[in-house]
């Protein structure tokens, strides 16, 4: 019986003291210190929702055959092998491929999500053929970036 009238009265010693702490106004230094903390979260979120998004992937892509009927562009199926991760969309995004010459700027047009025996997919592009026409039955390397949102909705899981 003595010890219940203890832990009963251990038990409003600390209520007390719980009682006389969040009656206390906190000092100036931790208001100014939260309000602090609050304007760097709101200046990160306000960073992270201008920053844009890009997802780089690289590989290799090996240009077989090119067969063009204009003089102009031409739309050519290249096999990509991406080196480390793989894009779900990249329609209609710009592939640079790295050739001897320099660098040539073609447009995915369709990307197949089947994989052939060397883990290889095949893209259907469209290039201009003064380009392309030095790579034919090349393997060169490529880029791919693809822009999708901005740093908050990623951060955000919103993609």
């Amino acid at each position: 019986m003595a010890e219940k009238k203890d832990k009963e009265q251990s038990f409003e010693l600390r209520s007390e003291k719980v009682r006389s702490i969040v009656g206390e106004i906190p000092s100036s230094l931790i208001r100014y210190g939260i309000v602090a903390i609050g304007y760097v979260l709101i200046c990160l979120f306000g960073v992270a929702h201008f920053l844009p998004f890009k997802q780089v992937y690289v590989g290799t892509a090996t240009v077989y055959e090119i067969n063009s009927n204009s003089s102009d562009s031409t739309d050519i199926i290249i096999h990509l092998n991406f080196e480390n991760k793989r894009p779900d969309n990249v329609d209609r995004q710009k592939l640079y491929l790295q050739t001897p010459r320099g660098i040539s700027v073609g447009h995915i047009l369709y990307l197949s999500s089947i994989r052939d025996t060397l883990d290889r997919q095949s893209a259907i592009c469209r290039f201009k053929v003064t380009e392309i026409k030095s790579i034919e039955n090349q393997t060169v390397n490529f880029q791919i970036v693809s822009s999708s949102g901005n740093l908050l909705q990623k951060m955000l899981g919103k993609l």
